[in-house]
C-alpha cells in the first residue's frame, strides 16, 4: 500500500527546501527574498530578485523552486 501525504507535509517540505536554498544570504536579504516569493508576480518578482541577489542566484533559486 502506498503512503499518503497530507497537504501540510508537502508544503512543509517546500518551505524547508527554500530555507536551505536561502541560508547563504544575510538575514535582511533572506527576508526580502522570502517576501518576494510569497507575493510572486512572474515578471516583476524575477527582476526584483535579480536586483537583490543577482542573475545567477535568481536562476538557480527558480530552477530549485520549479523542480519541487
Amino acid at each position: 500500500m502506498g503512503e499518503v501525504f497530507r497537504p501540510e507535509d508537502v508544503v512543509k517540505g517546500k518551505k524547508t527546501l527554500l530555507k536551505r536554498a536561502l541560508r547563504d544570504l544575510s538575514p535582511g536579504v533572506r527576508e526580502a527574498v522570502q517576501e518576494i516569493l510569497d507575493s510572486w508576480d512572474e515578471v516583476k518578482s524575477k527582476k526584483k530578485l535579480e536586483r537583490i541577489i543577482g542573475e545567477e542566484k535568481t536562476n538557480r533559486l527558480l530552477r530549485l523552486i520549479r523542480s519541487i
